[in-house]
């Protein structure tokens, strides 16, 4: 399994694969101010005491928290795993920007 750190505008190419999941790692309260449509919030500290005992249909998960480095480090614990997993470059801070300079919003389409 590969593990590999993807861009923002990579994310609806990753999404688009079957079997795929989107998960904020952020804190649930920053996840209900804001977050990329679609993704599932398991806060960092509950994956880390579930990581091992994780059985699911997803085949591809793709991680982001707030700057990038716990989403890291997610990604290439639940790869070690057997997984294929991902992070988001600079976390849910790099889509704010991305939001910043005017792209749409990500609706959950392949339009960032």
């Amino acid at each position: 399994m590969s593990f590999s750190i993807i861009s923002i505008q990579q994310l609806p190419m990753w999404l688009s694969r079957e079997g795929t999941i989107l998960i904020d790692l952020r804190e649930r309260e920053e996840y209900q101010k804001e977050h990329i449509k679609g993704a599932v919030n398991i806060p960092y500290v509950r994956w880390e005491e579930e990581k091992d005992g994780w059985k699911h249909q997803f085949s591809t998960l793709i991680f982001y928290c707030d700057r990038g480095n716990q989403s890291m480090y997610a990604a290439k614990e639940m790869n070690r795993l057997g997984y294929q997993a991902v992070s988001i470059a600079g976390g849910f801070e790099s889509y704010r920007i991305w939001k910043k300079k005017g792209k749409k919003e990500y609706d959950g389409q392949r339009n960032i």
